[in-house]
């Protein structure tokens, strides 16, 4: 269709993957706080940014990437390169391997970069409103 050309164009793709990775990001890592004294729970961590940045800087458009054994499932038919994946960090808290500043760190910076990609995005969509209807904002 025309307007999926349109829209492939605008970058809404890479910022609506960039979204849902750092949503994702923000998930996990909360789910890692709340199991920070559950015996033997593994820290997961998300991973997109190098699959992310190749695949958009060599011009071409996401595909599925084949998930490493044992990574959880993001959804199935996602076209993004987002993969969950258990923490092979050797920290060690005591109870389990969640270290809490790594933890509080990861939240921080994952909504810092949701916050800006969503800055980038309502500037997207404001200009192509512009764009469609004729008038300047």
């Amino acid at each position: 269709m025309i307007s999926d050309q349109f829209l492939a164009r605008t970058g809404i793709e890479r910022l609506r993957t960039a979204l849902s990775a750092y949503s994702m990001r923000q998930k996990v890592s909360s789910q890692n706080i709340a199991n920070i004294q559950t015996p033997g729970y593994q820290a997961r961590n998300v991973s997109f940014e190098d699959n992310f940045n190749r695949v958009f800087s060599e011009g071409i458009r996401m595909a599925s990437v084949q998930q490493p054994p044992g990574s959880i499932p993001i959804t199935s038919g996602s076209r993004s390169s987002i993969t969950v994946e258990k923490n092979g960090d050797d920290y060690f808290n005591g109870v389990n391997n969640v270290n809490l500043e790594e933890e509080m760190i990861t939240q921080a910076r994952a909504n810092l970069s949701y916050s800006m990609v969503a800055k980038v995005t309502e500037g997207l969509i404001t200009r192509i409103s512009s764009a469609i209807s004729g008038k300047v904002k």
